[in-house]
């Protein structure tokens, strides 16, 4: 199964541009069959400190890191898991049918 992060939007404060809140998108394929999942992580940020990125030089890769930081390996791991079984159990139901709609004409 593929997964690819992006992110949809971000919210900082106008004052000092600190993000605080991601909202991202995890996207899936297997064989085919794809989903998504939406979420968002909340973060503290101190204009500050040393490792401070101004929001100007965010990349939405660096932004990515962050997300995946916040949900954590063991987190993402599950949510993986879980989305390859339903995809799988996607794909084997248009692979064999129990029902089927349409005209004979």
């Amino acid at each position: 199964m593929t997964t690819t992060f992006k992110i949809a939007n971000m919210e900082r404060y106008p004052e000092n541009e600190v993000v605080f809140r991601v909202t991202y998108v995890m996207n899936f394929d297997e064989a085919g069959e794809t989903d998504r999942r939406v979420g968002s992580i909340v973060l503290t940020g101190d204009p500050t400190s040393p490792d401070f990125i101004p929001y100007a030089d965010l990349t939405e890769a660096i932004v990515i890191e962050w997300v995946k930081e916040d949900l954590g390996a063991d987190e993402i791991a599950n949510i993986n898991a879980a989305m390859l079984i339903r995809l799988q159990e996607r794909g084997e139901a248009k692979a064999h049918p129990t029902e089927i709609t349409g005209v004979p004409w």
